[in-house]
């Protein structure tokens, strides 16, 4: 093999170095004029821990114009940048890409498969007409029982309600006037929610509550800021809709929430002096906690509604988080909005170096989850911050990608007990499918034997809840799987085909234990260097190893560690 047609740099520059990349050892390099980063290499002499920075010839040049290189304008860099982003956050252009990247030919379609368990049809659909009055739909005794089940199993996740408060608000509106107040949205919403996480099928009394409760909202006339009782209408109808509705409905009603919240006033926490109406003056039994709770409450959904479409969250002109929760017994809505200043800080707008990813994730991946709606909050996030990952081509220490298995591990066993209690939050279907991706992106021995369980549990949902949602997720979860190992076994054929070629011509005798010289060793070590997916073999470990033990193979993934 000639050296002098071999293309390898002597020495990558600073920004490749730091972000695990490959470097042409240009001046600047490829990779940082397509990534718009300042190109510079560092003389590090032996003995010094910090390295001395030596300015590019290039950059010292670059004023004149024969010898300067046109690159990419900082708008169109941006631009660029901020797509990719988008697409990182998105699952549905990671699923189409990933699809792409094993069969463009077979490649699944671009949709948003398992974002919820999706709409559960009736044989006989309620005629359309005027929404029922609140009294027309069901008892006080079902909307009581109704309401109990939404306290147990949602408020301890999303407590943006006080319990006792709502339940001498329901009996006070029982014993009133049947006309419709805004106030019913906050009933049929809680009842809506009720009925979803106790009964697997859908009712008819679901339906027409659902469609009473958008009623009062819509019809609902804004004469001043919004009342506590609109935006806890609004806030409830995106917690069902992104439980079972499309995404660009979701993130509408979501947006149109977060609107509604800003014009209440009610997002600040501090007030100042002003001539503008004080918020939401007309409600006497607020408490700043309550406050608080509904805003990140409203924040979360909003947030994920748009990553996962690749659309614009809704931003305030003081776009700061309201504080924590205050702490409550059985209540861990402050685990759930305590990953919201992580989740914003993934906006794509964001230009934030993309390499104070894995210091994130390891630090998420540390924090405490108890229960299972707050533990695939958790992984949602983290799939997300990988997703970010893979797109920049970044690499995961082992240590860390064995603490990422785990949690994807736990995080299918909350979904499985979640279905068995009929506990139907929209992760239950969206985690596992984007557990299958990143676990097939991945790539290593660990992450395919955690397949079959993902498989299963992703079987589990959609057998449970026999939507044509969960029929699509399957189906596309399926063909992934099925094109990675056609993929995988016509390599297995071509490895086969060059084995059997090379022993024809010369055999080899594998019982020597092979010592390369000094020479070979450093050629060796180039060719690790000019192959990416040779960069994390051990080298020392390979050419020691047993060479007839099959079971050493690199990773053929962009983030994976270990070898299969």
């Amino acid at each position: 093999m000639d050296s002098s047609k071999r293309k390898r740099a002597r020495k990558a520059c600073q920004p490749c170095h730091e972000r695990k990349r490959k470097c042409d050892g240009s001046e600047p390099c490829t990779t940082c004029t397509e990534w718009d980063y300042e190109c510079y290499y560092e003389d590090r002499p032996q003995g010094k821990s910090r390295a001395v920075r030596q300015p590019s010839p290039r950059s010292q040049t670059a004023k004149s114009p024969q010898q300067s290189v046109p690159g990419p304008s900082p708008a169109e860099s941006d631009h660029c940048g901020l797509v990719r982003r988008m697409e990182a956050n998105s699952g549905a252009a990671f699923v189409r890409k990933l699809g792409l990247k094993i069969d463009p030919a077979k490649a699944p379609k671009l949709n948003l498969f398992g974002w919820n368990i999706g709409a559960r049809q009736l044989s006989s659909q309620p005629s359309t007409g005027p929404a029922l009055s609140l009294f027309e739909i069901t008892s006080w005794d079902h909307l009581k029982a109704l309401a109990q089940v939404y306290f147990e199993k949602v408020d301890p996740c999303y407590g943006f309600i006080e319990q006792s408060h709502f339940f001498e608000r329901l009996n006070a509106r029982w014993q009133s006037s049947p006309v419709p107040e805004v106030y019913d949205s906050v009933i049929c919403g809680i009842a809506a929610i009720g009925c979803l996480f106790s009964q697997r099928s859908a009712t008819i009394t679901e339906l027409h509550l659902i469609r009473t409760a958008k009623s009062c909202l819509e019809m609902h006339h804004l004469t001043g800021p919004p009342c506590l009782d609109l935006l806890t209408g609004w806030t409830l109808r995106s917690m069902y809709l992104r439980m079972t509705d499309s995404p660009h409905s979701t993130w509408m009603a979501s947006s149109t929430l977060m609107h509604l919240i800003e014009a209440s006033g009610l997002h600040p926490e501090k007030q100042y002096d002003s001539v503008l109406p004080p918020p939401l003056e007309c409600d006497q039994h607020a408490r700043p906690d309550i406050h608080r709770r509904l805003v990140g409450v409203a924040h979360h959904l909003n947030v994920w509604s748009s990553y996962d479409l690749g659309l614009s969250r809704v931003l305030f002109r003081t776009d700061d988080l309201p504080l924590p929760p205050s702490p409550k017994l059985g209540d861990y809505t402050g685990e759930v909005l305590g990953l919201l200043p992580v989740s914003v800080r993934m906006d794509p707008g964001k230009t934030k170096d993309e390499t104070d990813l894995e210091p994130t994730l390891f630090k998420l991946l540390e924090g405490s989850h108890s229960q299972s709606p707050s533990v695939m909050a958790q992984c949602n996030l983290v799939l997300c911050i990988l997703r970010r990952i893979h797109t920049q081509n970044l690499d995961l220490s082992p240590k860390l990608a064995e603490k990422i298995l785990a949690l994807l591990k736990k995080a299918l066993g909350c979904a499985r007990s979640m279905v068995m209690d009929c506990s139907p939050w929209h992760q239950v279907a969206n985690v596992p499918f984007q557990i299958i991706c990143v676990l097939l992106v991945m790539d290593t021995r660990s992450s395919l034997a955690m397949l079959p369980e993902a498989m299963q549990t992703l079987n589990l949902v959609a057998s449970t809840y026999n939507t044509e949602t969960m029929r699509e997720a399957c189906s596309a979860a399926y063909l992934l799987v099925l094109l990675h190992q056609q993929r995988r076994r016509d390599d297995v054929a071509i490895f086969g085909e060059a084995l059997n070629n090379h022993q024809q011509e010369q055999p080899v005798d594998f019982s020597q234990q092979f010592n390369p010289s000094a020479e070979e060793y450093n050629w060796l070590g180039a060719l690790v260097a000019d192959l990416p997916g040779l960069q994390r073999v051990d080298l020392d470990q390979f050419l020691n190893a047993d060479m007839m033990d099959g079971s050493f193979m690199g990773s053929g993934g962009n983030f994976p560690t270990e070898s299969r």
